[in-house]
């Protein structure tokens, strides 16, 4: 039902929804998503840097894990699809077991490839995104 590419509303407790993309869905580490959050639907956004009147930059949440069936659970809902860019895909590199991936593939050791700064890859559980979330947009 979810698939990589795909623009989701997020409904969240409050009864707010937030705008995600769904940039990795992995088939190596069974059913997790990676995503990201653009912001709450309908809130002015105060980020957005602007270069001559149009919209330039604005503070994005993620690549955050979850769980694919969260995303049902919850009621997540698909209202757009935008392919994934391989400039995109990268948002996906983490460290896992010593190892570095982009998605889901391998590309090297953290050792061999000097990516010690690199964050994991932490799926995480509904109610602490919900928390991200607010704490990157606000209540």
């Amino acid at each position: 039902m979810f698939h990589e590419g795909d623009i989701v509303e997020i409904p969240l407790p409050d009864g707010r929804t937030a705008i995600g993309w769904l940039i990795h869905v992995s088939t190596l580490f069974k059913n997790t998503v990676g995503f990201l959050v653009f912001g709450i639907k309908g809130q002015v956004r105060e980020d957005i840097v602007f270069e001559e009147n149009k919209p330039k930059s604005m503070k994005v949440l993620g690549v955050l894990y979850t769980h694919k069936d969260n995303l049902e659970i919850c009621g997540w809902r698909v209202v757009a699809h935008q392919p994934v860019s391989q400039s995109k895909k990268l948002l996906t590199k983490r460290k896992i077991c010593g190892e570095v991936f982009v998605g889901d593939d391998c590309v090297g050791s953290i050792e061999e490839l000097g990516e010690h700064d690199l964050g994991h890859m932490l799926p995480i559980g509904m109610p602490v995104i919900y928390m991200e979330i607010e704490g990157a947009f606000g209540k």
